[in-house]
């Protein structure tokens, strides 16, 4: 099986996209660009991988930005490059393009403060065309979710108040998405998404000692104030581990794989907007901590900040890779004006002891039959709301059943035709990156006593001159600093290099995406 990262017998020639004029571009190449009098190269690839689950390529999540930002503003900052034009280039192939781009748009929007239509706009007219991201399920993907929707639904975060790199700490980050050190990421500011325990005593036998990853989640989760703790999937474990350090246990089950019911959905909301109100967070999880837990906390979003549905899920992703799976991207899809016009057509119940005391929403209308009230205005206009209404739509159905088989079809959610790349003796880009998007490659380990691992990096004010004379900067966000990160380096200007530092040994996430599994581009 030939090496993807090996140069093609006939390499695509694929244009270089300018992001910022005379100084920062977006290249690709598959072999190693040379630095030059007017130009220094730099790529991620292998240094930054993304670790797949199936099929899934993408995005590249917080933690990878945040690395990234700090490498790039050390190429910034050299003198030596002061006059030279930044190239950040990935392999040629689609997968690799998509998440390249996708991370300097994200970069442009979360910390140069772009608007998203002026960050996506270098990349607009890109030949070929970016390839659109796929879930992690293993069906044939249907539901595709463009670089467009994760720069909106980041922004839209930002926008909100909800993400705020200054206050990120990639450490953190880092140390808990492992399997064996918790498996859970936030979903800032109020929900914490994870890996249901697994810490069930067996009748007869002794009681199991507690395992680090499920210390690391009580303590994580007292130390934050974590109010609640949402299941959705059958017992794993015994409740009383979390109610003994009073958080509150609530169980929501529905099966793996499928979308849950309307009313387990007005539940959760509920619960969440009273936990939310108290300034507490709400601890979510199914088996894997992606697929049903993506689905409520999507729909609270949903419900509370007037996202879409893509940009919901492209926000999702880049905080955990891999929610929302399968059919339950279109249930959120379906459903978002619903979630929508509950803020404005729902109320709260009364108190349910199955809800640890919190209250379920309900109609408006059901809350008036309770108790009579005047017709004021806002209750004329809820009530025509209400009338109006249309019926909800069949519940979807559940995901398939998966197969233990690793389909390695190639690319089924590429969208439009085939697009022909300029490559010599006119190979096609769909013929060239049929076996560049299948190969198993293993990460390589990062380099601990590189001096470049070693180096204190810090993002310091860069000052960049166009030739029409007029200045653009590139400086952090006020209070901003590689804090944590000091001890990250920048990788060589190689594909072939790996040299961020200790915190890149290993596998960037656990076993929840399997830890045999190898990497793939």
């Amino acid at each position: 099986m030939p090496n993807p990262r090996s140069p093609r017998k006939h390499p695509l020639r694929i244009p270089t996209i300018e992001f910022l004029k005379d100084r920062l571009y977006l290249a690709a190449s598959d072999s190693i660009p040379q630095d030059t009098d007017t130009a220094a190269y730099f790529t991620v690839d292998d240094s930054l991988p993304y670790n797949a689950f199936h099929h899934d390529f993408g995005p590249l999540h917080v933690g990878h930005l945040y690395r990234f930002a700090v490498v790039l503003h050390e190429i910034l900052a050299e003198e030596y490059n002061q006059e030279k034009s930044i190239v950040f280039y990935s392999g040629t192939n689609s997968r690799a393009r998509a998440n390249a781009a996708c991370l300097l748009c994200c970069y442009m929007v979360l910390i140069q403060s772009w608007p998203p239509h002026l960050a996506l706009a270098p990349i607009a007219g890109a030949e070929p065309p970016m390839m659109p991201f796929r879930d992690a399920g293993y069906s044939v993907a249907d539901f595709t979710l463009a670089i467009q929707d994760i720069v909106y639904g980041v922004w839209k975060a930002k926008e909100k108040g909800l993400l705020d790199l200054r206050d990120f700490n990639l450490e953190e980050y880092e140390k808990y998405e492992r399997v064996e050190m918790g498996d859970f990421n936030t979903i800032p500011p109020h929900f914490v998404a994870f890996a249901s325990p697994q810490y069930l005593p067996i009748p007869g036998e002794p009681v199991p000692k507690m395992t680090t990853s499920l210390h690391n989640v009580i303590d994580f989760f007292v130390e934050n104030h974590v109010d609640v703790v949402v299941r959705l999937n059958s017992p794993l474990y015994d409740k009383s581990i979390f109610e003994a350090n009073d958080i509150n246990h609530i169980d929501m089950i529905f099966e793996d794989g499928t979308c849950p019911e309307m009313e387990i959905v007005r539940q959760f909301v509920g619960v969440c907007a009273e936990v939310v109100a108290s300034k507490k967070m709400i601890a979510v999880h199914c088996k894997a901590g992606l697929g049903r837990t993506g689905c409520l906390i999507g729909a609270y979003l949903i419900y509370e900040y007037g996202f879409t549905a893509n940009e919901v899920i492209g926000y999702m992703r880049f905080m955990r890779p891999g929610m929302v799976v399968g059919p339950q991207q279109h249930w959120l899809y379906l459903h978002q004006q619903d979630f929508r016009e509950w803020k404005y057509t729902m109320g709260f119940g009364a108190p349910s002891a199955g809800l640890a005391g919190h209250r379920p929403l309900v109609s408006i209308s059901y809350l008036r039959d309770l108790k009579s009230s005047p017709r004021t205005p806002i209750r004329r206009i809820l009530s025509d709301v209400e009338t109006n209404a249309a019926s909800l739509p069949a519940p979807t159905p559940g995901q398939p059943r998966k197969s233990p088989m690793l389909d390695t079809s190639g690319d089924e959610n590429r969208m439009g035709p085939n697009v022909v790349g300029v490559a010599e003796s006119g190979s096609t880009q769909s013929e060239t990156d049929a076996t560049q998007d299948i190969v198993v490659r293993k990460t390589r380990s990062a380099s601990a006593n590189s001096p470049s691992a070693r180096r204190a990096m810090s993002f310091s004010a860069v000052t960049m001159t166009t030739t029409t004379t007029t200045t653009t900067t590139i400086a952090s966000p006020t209070g901003w600093s590689a804090g944590n990160s000091a001890n990250v380096g920048r990788p060589q200007r190689r594909v072939v290099s790996n040299t961020l530092g200790d915190k890149m040994k290993g596998p960037a996430g656990g076993v929840r995406k399997v830890s045999a599994r190898t990497k793939r581009l």
